[in-house]
């Protein structure tokens, strides 16, 4: 038989999902996972994560020792998007392009 448990806090003691659906739930906790997953075997990610993520998402990267950088996507105007950028374990994050 599998045994279950708690692999990371989801950090939402306070209220923080209160007014979503349990669908956009899913998916923050999923992304989290994915974000988790990636942190431990890619050498350095850039992709766009959701907004509402945003506090768990530094703290994932805080907690991995990896320099990250969260910074809003270009030409969202919703807001519910953010871009990550993780560099490579050791590494560092390069400064901002112009074009990013």
């Amino acid at each position: 038989m599998c045994e279950f448990g708690l692999i990371k806090s989801f950090q939402i003691d306070n209220g923080e999902l209160d007014g979503l659906r349990a669908q956009e739930c899913f998916v923050l906790g999923y992304e989290l996972a994915q974000v988790d997953q990636l942190l431990k075997a890619t050498p350095e990610i850039r992709q766009p994560v959701h907004a509402d993520n945003q506090s768990r998402i530094k703290s994932a990267c805080e907690d991995a020792g990896r320099p990250y950088r969260l910074t809003w996507l270009p030409g969202d105007v919703s807001e519910s998007w953010l871009l990550l950028e993780i560099a490579a374990k050791g590494g560092e994050l390069d400064s901002p392009r112009p074009d990013r």
